[in-house]
């Protein structure tokens, strides 16, 4: 017979009750029942988890021994669609699915685990010309930003399901898609908290960091301005930089690829923006110029395919300090010559950008992605 050992029933589901965020694995994906707990935009200071988080350590302390007493019920995986937002689940089955029907060009792995354990997966899509460059696209750094992950899955699906009728400025490049990478955070923003930014890491008694500001070029630049080293702040930037398994995910997959990336592309929202470095510092980068041509092509594709404006320039001139970000990382020292920060929408709604409004930005953004690979084989 299976023996759960646990002292003190009662004071174990309260300690956990109170400090650990559960991430419950539901079947219905339907964000409708997700309690809103805040509207914080994306300069707000402070963004506290709830309760105080503490060490598997004190978890071990009350609970001994559980043993399952029997296998887990199998649960159906909705299909994928554009109409709504999706769990972690559903979007994992989902590159693992063209895995499956299209294992010529796609590859799934594992570049990493979150904090909490997670897989953080990677669609690859490629035909094997050894003569490719390579294409990064992440998205749900901030977990908040749900249509990142929307954009990014439309993109992967368009590429997989059209590669024989597609031009060769898409074909010729390997693509390297991230949909969720910090699914910790995103499952949070599910089952806890709507405005959730941060990981789920504990430093001092604190939820998260920011792994937007967590990457080594820049890191810690400007004192508080740009980042924050209070553990409290939802712009805390780590320890140090690369503390985090997700940030670092990113710096060993780049760093150990052996075909050259040639593109690295952060999704976020939802300023509706085009930006490019510096976020660290005032000065323009050497190449503002062509980031600043190729991101009016983007900008020109979306237009006129939708009519929205997006705005083209140096994060800095932008928006506002922000140090130890990815792009100013991959492209000071990974050398990828276009990487970009792109802000979807929607400035009205903020984070949460109506279900009806997701295909017209996958649309534009894929129109723009397109505009980018064309100017980019042609200079």
């Amino acid at each position: 017979m299976n023996v759960i050992t646990i002292p003190k029933p009662h004071k174990v589901a309260s300690v956990l009750k109170k400090h650990i965020p559960f991430s419950e694995e539901e079947d219905d994906d339907d964000t409708s029942t997700v309690a809103i707990k805040t509207e914080n935009g994306t300069q707000t200071k402070f963004g506290k988890g709830k309760g105080k988080c503490i060490s598997n350590g004190i978890i071990q302390k009350y609970i001994k021994q559980i043993v399952p007493t029997q296998k887990p019920k199998k649960r159906k995986v909705k299909l994928m669609d554009w109409k709504k937002y999706h769990r972690l689940n559903v979007i994992y089955e989902f590159i693992d699915e063209l895995e499956r029907d299209y294992p010529a060009i796609c590859t799934v792995s594992v570049i990493g685990k979150s904090v909490e354990g997670r897989d953080i997966k990677m669609l690859k899509i490629s035909n094997s010309d050894a003569s490719n460059s390579a294409v990064w696209l992440d998205a749900s750094i901030h977990p908040r930003e749900w249509i990142t992950t929307a954009v990014v899955t439309y993109i992967a699906d368009m590429i997989v399901k059209n590669f024989q009728n597609l031009s060769n400025s898409i074909t010729n490049k390997d693509w390297h898609i991230v949909p969720v990478l910090n699914p910790d955070g995103y499952e949070y923003t599910h089952t806890h908290d709507r405005m959730w930014r941060k990981n789920r890491a504990c430093y001092n008694g604190e939820f998260g960091v920011d792994l937007n500001r967590n990457f080594s070029y820049g890191w810690g630049n400007n004192g508080n301005e740009g980042s924050s080293e209070e553990p409290n702040n939802i712009f805390y930037r780590g320890p140090a930089p690369f503390s985090e398994p997700e940030s670092t995910a990113v710096r060993d997959t780049i760093l150990g690829s052996t075909t050259p990336f040639k593109v690295f592309l952060s999704f976020h929202s939802y300023f509706e923006l085009i930006i490019f470095p510096w976020g660290f510092k005032k000065e323009p980068c050497k190449d503002y110029l062509r980031l600043l041509e190729a991101g009016t092509a983007m900008a020109r594709a979306i237009q006129e395919t939708s009519g929205m404006t997006y705005r083209v320039g140096s994060t800095k001139d932008l928006t506002y300090y922000a140090c130890g970000t990815s792009i100013d990382w991959s492209y000071a020292i990974a050398k990828i010559p276009y990487s970009y920060m792109i802000e979807l929408r929607g400035r009205k709604h903020r984070f949460k950008l109506p279900k009806d409004q997701i295909t017209g930005n996958c649309v534009e953004i894929w129109n723009a992605i397109n505009s980018l690979m064309n100017y980019i084989d042609n200079h």
